[in-house]
């Protein structure tokens, strides 16, 4: 190979390699454009959430009436419109940081006993510019994610006073890793049922929140 033809080669190759490079840099600026310009937005809809035995209704029969409702387990979540109008509850939507969009729920359930119950439906819509997934919900605290979504699904009990005994049993929905397009949204609802180690005619209140990730950041922590 003469000196000539060498130093052919070698200009061709550095040519081929700013080329590349010049690529690889315009796709890294147009893929960090994406992302700056798209926004991870979602929110509880005002107007979707309902549940059973709300606070102000006259006694009688039905959802929308105040007779309460007693959990039958047989063999999942259910219940019963008992004849008796003793305790009630409220759901409220609550932004806990000021951008506009409900994002936690406050749920306060009034002079309870043992077995009352109410399940709660709502939905998660993708109000943001970019695809998302509900990655896990944090119920008083406590964080649950895909891995251990069957805890959720199967009944976990939680202590709301923190004396040490349980005082309430969730059973929740499905939907963790759902991907939502923007505009899209996802409905999920959660069983709630009050344990005899409740204080007897509590007041119990605790807040649901959720916490969703880009579509392609989405993983599960193990142990998680």
């Amino acid at each position: 190979m003469n000196k000539s033809t060498r130093n052919a080669l070698i200009a061709g190759f550095v040519g081929v390699m700013v080329l590349v490079g010049i690529a690889m840099w315009l796709t890294s600026i147009r893929a960090n454009v994406y992302v700056a310009s798209g926004e991870l937005d979602w929110e509880f809809m005002p107007g979707t959430v309902l549940y059973k035995d709300a606070c102000g209704l006259p006694p009688g029969y039905g959802d929308f009436a105040g007779n309460d409702w007693n959990a039958t387990y047989l063999p999942g979540p259910g219940a019963l419109q008992l004849d008796k109008d003793v305790g009630c509850t409220t759901v409220t939507l609550i932004d806990s940081d000021g951008d506009g969009d409900k994002d936690t729920l406050n749920i306060t359930m009034y002079n309870v006993y043992p077995w009352y119950y109410n399940h709660v439906a709502f939905k998660v819509h993708n109000d943001g510019t970019i695809p998302l997934k509900i990655w896990r919900v944090v119920f008083d605290g406590s964080e649950y994610y895909e891995i251990n979504r069957h805890v959720l699904q199967q009944g976990v009990e939680v202590d709301i006073d923190k004396d040490g005994e349980p005082d309430i049993l969730v059973w929740w929905g499905d939907n963790f890793g759902v991907q939502l397009h923007p505009c899209q949204s996802a409905d999920i609802s959660l069983d709630l049922t009050i344990l005899q180690t409740a204080p007897q005619g509590a007041t119990l209140s605790f807040t649901i929140s959720l916490d969703a990730v880009a579509w392609n950041e989405y993983y599960v922590p193990s142990g998680g």
